[in-house]
């Protein structure tokens, strides 16, 4: 009777046992199964603006003249101190034109931050229009290609130093208006800041007061075509003035 006894309670401990490793093993299974899911890329934009009939004309680029891309583990204040250096460097060797009291052509700062997670970076190509308000009028540069569709923002801070000129005129003053973030194609890129810096130590000649935005969107950029264009828009509320 004694041995029925102690089987009578083996028994179900070994049950026990079993349906414990198989409870774990469906529970392994389920965290697998959302791990691949989260590695697949597919369609992920969140802006709602992702069928922009958007083209770009060739003549109608302007390259950066500076650009700087930073590893994610860079901290944003020693990406902004590297980058002055450069944008330092390269307002010593080419002089923009200008007159006292007037100025002919500024240079902005534009900077986005990838993100660090599964999927976030991109190859597509991408770039940005800004819209200024001047003492001569509105004017918006044609748009700011940012990188070649082979080069991969894959984390961290990139950096793009451009030119602008108002055609034909010279300026009192210039203000950031608003800026739009541009991403061709299937391959998704999340941004999680964006920033537009028009500042007095950037330019050529005496100028006081800066301009600008910074943002921070937190969103997917992302179309269902490899023709399609996404894009983020913000405005540069009382973005201040730069005064030549």
């Amino acid at each position: 009777m004694e041995k029925f006894s102690n089987l009578g309670i083996i028994i179900p401990i070994v049950i026990g046992f079993l349906f414990l490793g198989s409870y774990e093993k469906t529970d392994i299974n389920k965290e697998d199964h959302l791990f691949k899911i989260e590695q697949k890329e597919g369609y992920k934009s969140t802006t709602s603006t992702n069928d922009d009939p958007f083209h770009i004309i060739e003549s109608e680029i302007t390259r950066p003249v500076v650009k700087m891309h930073f590893e994610k583990d860079v901290p944003q204040k020693e990406a902004m101190l590297q980058f002055d250096n450069a944008v330092h460097t390269y307002i010593t060797n080419n002089a923009l034109q200008h007159q006292k009291g007037f100025g002919t052509e500024w240079v902005y700062r534009l900077w986005v931050k990838t993100g660090t997670k599964i999927n976030n970076q991109t190859t597509g190509c991408r770039g940005a229009y800004i819209q200024f308000t001047t003492s001569a009028g509105s004017y918006r540069p044609t748009f700011n290609q940012m990188d070649d569709a082979v080069d991969n923002l894959d984390g961290g801070y990139d950096a793009y130093l451009f030119v602008a000129s108002f055609p034909d005129r010279a300026i009192k003053w210039v203000e950031v208006d608003n800026g739009r973030l541009y991403l061709k194609g299937t391959d998704g890129w999340f941004v999680e800041e964006f920033i537009c810096q028009l500042l007095s130590k950037d330019q050529a000649i005496a100028t006081t007061g800066s301009s600008g935005f910074w943002t921070h969107p937190n969103v997917w950029l992302d179309s269902d075509k490899s023709t399609n264009w996404d894009n983020f828009y913000c405005s540069a509320n009382e973005s201040g003035r730069l005064n030549f």
